[in-house]
């Protein structure tokens, strides 16, 4: 397990609208989210959060008309975490990462789904990863690299 702490950010407010398009989706294939409140809250972390491996990965959803006809749908994957909103007691949600979200290759920035949560403004937060997972960075030095032949 592994605790970040971040700061809840505000949304461009089109994930109401395509959560709860997508939500039909999810309740078939990922059941344990059916009680999640459709949109997303927006988190900027203090730490970068990759996902290599998620606790669960949807196949391609034909979720919107225009995947039926290009790309065969969008992949999701989820990561069970324990979010804790300042002012409020901590809550079951999931990391959401879509495939296509302008936010998707942002590791300092992940989008929430879960149960209603009564906060405003953009409090500090932070999230609990409920899988096994590791804390380091991976640092790559040029000067290792070996000089081309000529």
């Amino acid at each position: 397990m592994g605790v970040v702490k971040g700061k809840v950010q505000r949304g461009l407010g089109e994930s109401k609208n395509t959560v709860r398009e997508q939500m039909p989706f999810f309740r078939d294939c990922f059941p344990e989210i059916v009680e999640c409140k459709e949109g997303t809250i927006n988190i900027l972390l203090e730490k970068p959060v990759v996902i290599l491996t998620p606790d669960f990965t949807t196949k391609p959803l034909p979720w919107h008309p225009a995947f039926k006809i290009v790309k065969g749908g969008e992949v999701f994957k989820f990561v069970r975490i324990n979010l804790t909103i300042a002012g409020c007691l901590p809550i079951k949600a999931w990391i959401y990462k879509a495939q296509f979200s302008p936010y998707h290759d942002n590791p300092f920035y992940i989008e929430v789904i879960a149960p209603p949560i009564g906060f405003s403004g953009e409090p500090a937060c932070s999230i609990e990863i409920l899988s096994r997972c590791s804390e380091g960075f991976v640092v790559v030095d040029d000067s290792e690299r070996p000089t081309p032949a000529v």
